[in-house]
C-alpha cells in the first residue's frame, strides 16, 4: 500500500505506506534512510514486533509529488510491498532490552541518523513509534542488543551526540518483563523458561524450536490461544515449561528417588519418582515384571539404566497398564513395545487422543484448542512415543462403585485389579486401578499427597492448583471425582482396618501414602 494525496491547507503532498521488512537489525534504519534520501519528512512511524514482526506503517510529507514517486519506485524494487510474516527468535536475556524516549529535531533525515546509530551498535528495534500529531520531537523506541558492551557504547554515543533521552525501561527490572513492548509471543515464553532453566539449557530448547517451522508455528498458536484463556493459559505455559525442563535432566543430569519396596504376598511393588513427569510403579513376581504408568519418553534410556541398577531387567517388563494418555504417564510405553514387545493396555478413548494429538479430545471444554497445541508441544519436546499396537480395556460396565463403572479386570500375582473408569474430569479415558485384596489404588493425577512433592515441583507446577483445578477437561467433574475417590478410599480402608491392614494410595506424582491421611 502506498497512498499519496495533496493537502490544500498546507500545500504539501502527503503519503501513507504499509511495508514489510525482515525481522533483522538495521532494516528499520534502511526505511528511514530511504525517506531521508528523498527529503521526505516522516510525520508518523509505527512498528510493534509483538503485533506483527515485519509490518511497518509510515507517513510523510513533501512539497513535491516526485519525491513520493521516487520513494514508491524504490520500495517496489526492494520488494517491500510484498506481504511477509517471519519471526526470528533472538531475545532470551531481558538484561539486553532497553526502552527509551528520545527527542529528535523535526526535519528530514533526523530519524534516519538516529536509526543508523542503533544499527551501528547492532540494536534490533522491537518497537518504535513517532507521531508528529502527539509530539513533534519525541520518539519511543524499544530495542534489543545481544552484546552487553554495545549497550554502554550506544548510550555513550548518544550522550556525545547530545541526544536528549530518557531511559524508561531496562531489562534488569524483571517484574516488568511481561509488559515489555515488542517481544513476540515465543520470546515471552522463553523469558519465562529462563526462570527455571539456565541460559545454556534454554538455548538448546530454543534451537529445537528454531529449526522446526512446525514447532515454531505450534508454539505461536499455543501462546495466542493461551492469551485468550488467561489464567488457564498461564498454567498450561508453566506446565509446558516443566515438561520441557525434562530434556535438561537426562544422561548425567538424570536422577530419581526410589521409595521403599512394598511386599504383597509373593510379589513386590517397586516405586520410582523421576525428576519430572509421572511416577513409575513396577510389580515383580519372580523374574517377570508389570509396570503401572510411565513417564516422559525422553527418559527412556535413563529409565532402563535406573531399572538395571535396581536389579530389574527392562526386557522382562511384560505388560504396562496406563492410567491415561498424557505424555508424563504414557510417553515411555511405545519405546518398551518397540524394543521388548511389551504389551500395553489403555482405555479405548486413548486412540482418539493419540490420533488427534489432543489430550482433551471428546471433552466439552472451551480449552479444546489450547489442549491441542499444548499436547503437540509436550509430545514433541518430551519425545513421547505411544505404542503402535495396544490392547483396549473392555468398556462394558461389570459393576458399579458409587458413580464409577468397573469396566475390566486384570490379575497380578494372584491379586485381582479392577479397572475403574473415571467420569472424564481430568482427561477422557482416565482409569484407576483398584485391588481391594491387596489394599492398593492407583489414582493417576488424583489424590496427590502434596507434602511429598519436592520444592521444584511446587515452584514450577504448583501441583495442588494445576493438577486439581485448571488442566482438567472439566474441573467441576474433576472435583466430584476427587470426592468420590476419597469416599471410596476411606470405606475400603475402614474394611481393611478390621483385618489389621489398610489401603495405600499410589498417585501419579509424589509419594504413595496410607489412606488414613485422607481423614
Amino acid at each position: 500500500m502506498f497512498q499519496i494525496w495533496h493537502s490544500p491547507e498546507s500545500d504539501l503532498f502527503l503519503c501513507k505506506t504499509k511495508i514489510y521488512v525482515p525481522d533483522k537489525p538495521g532494516l528499520l534504519a534502511r526505511i528511514a534512510y530511504l525517506f531521508a534520501k528523498n527529503e521526505v519528512n516522516i510525520t508518523y512511524f509505527y512498528y510493534n514486533r509483538s503485533e506483527h514482526p515485519n509490518l511497518v506503517l509510515v507517513e510523510g510529507k513533501h512539497s513535491e509529488i516526485q519525491a513520493f514517486e521516487s520513494l514508491r519506485t524504490k520500495f517496489q524494487q526492494e520488494k517491500l510491498f510484498e506481504e511477509l510474516f517471519e519471526e526470528h527468535l533472538q531475545i532470551t536475556d531481558i538484561n539486553n532490552i532497553l526502552k527509551i524516549s528520545v527527542y529528535l529535531e523535526n526535519k528530514p533525515g533526523t530519524l534516519a541518523h538516529f536509526a543508523n546509530l542503533l544499527k551501528e551498535h547492532e540494536a534490533n528495534v522491537v518497537y518504535m513509534i513517532y507521531n508528529q500529531m502527539i509530539s513533534e520531537n519525541k520518539a519511543d523506541i524499544a530495542f534489543y542488543i545481544k552484546n552487553t558492551e554495545q549497550i554502554n557504547s550506544l548510550l555513550q554515543k548518544m550522550n556525545e551526540a547530545a541526544y536528549y533521552y530518557s531511559l524508561e525501561y531496562s531489562g534488569g527490572d524483571k517484574e516488568n518483563t511481561n509488559r515489555i513492548i515488542g517481544l513476540n509471543l515465543i520470546e515471552r515464553f522463553f523469558l519465562k523458561l529462563r526462570k527455571i532453566l539456565n541460559k545454556e539449557d534454554v538455548e538448546v530448547i530454543q534451537k529445537i524450536i528454531n529449526t522446526s517451522k512446525y514447532l515454531s508455528d505450534i508454539l505461536i498458536n499455543f501462546n495466542k490461544e493461551a492469551g485468550r484463556n488467561l489464567e488457564a493459559g498461564q498454567i498450561f505455559a508453566n506446565i509446558l515449561a516443566f515438561a520441557i525442563s525434562s530434556r535438561t535432566k537426562t544422561g548425567e543430569k538424570f536422577s530419581y528417588n526410589r521409595l521403599p519396596t512394598l511386599p504383597f504376598g509373593d510379589i513386590l511393588l517397586h516405586s520410582f519418582k523421576l525428576p519430572t513427569g509421572g511416577n513409575i510403579y513396577i510389580f515383580q513376581e519372580n523374574d517377570t515384571f508389570v509396570m503401572i504408568d510411565g513417564s516422559y519418553g525422553v527418559y527412556y534410556e535413563d529409565v532402563k539404566r535406573m531399572l538395571q541398577e535396581n536389579d530389574i531387567d527392562p526386557s522382562q517388563i511384560k505388560k504396562i497398564y496406563i492410567s491415561h494418555a498424557d505424555a508424563d504417564h504414557a510417553g515411555l510405553s511405545g519405546y518398551f513395545e518397540e524394543e521388548f514387545g511389551t504389551e500395553i493396555f489403555m482405555h479405548e478413548t486413548s486412540k482418539e487422543i493419540i490420533d488427534n494429538e489432543n489430550r482433551a479430545f471428546g471433552a466439552i471444554t472451551p480449552l479444546v484448542e489450547l489442549n491441542h497445541y499444548f499436547t503437540i508441544l509436550v509430545h514433541e519436546l518430551t519425545e513421547c512415543r505411544f505404542p503402535k499396537y495396544w490392547t483396549a480395556f473392555n468398556n462394558e460396565t461389570k459393576e458399579k462403585i458409587k458413580d464409577f463403572s468397573v469396566i475390566d479386570y486384570f490379575n497380578i500375582g494372584g491379586f485381582q485389579f479392577k479397572v475403574i473408569e473415571s467420569l472424564g474430569g481430568h482427561v477422557p479415558g482416565q482409569v484407576f486401578f483398584l485391588s481391594d485384596s491387596a489394599g492398593l489404588i492407583f489414582t493417576g493425577d488424583y489424590l496427590l499427597y502434596v507434602p511429598s512433592l519436592v520444592q521444584e515441583e511446587k515452584n514450577i507446577l504448583n501441583i495442588p492448583k494445576f493438577l486439581m483445578t485448571s488442566t482438567n477437561a472439566d474441573s467441576r467433574v474433576f472435583r466430584k471425582e476427587m470426592q468420590i475417590l476419597t469416599e471410596i478410599s476411606k470405606e475400603i480402608d475402614e474394611r481393611l482396618k478390621e483385618k489389621g491392614k489398610g489401603l495405600i494410595i499410589l498417585p501419579g506424582h509424589g509419594d504413595y501414602y496410607p489412606a488414613r491421611l485422607l481423614y
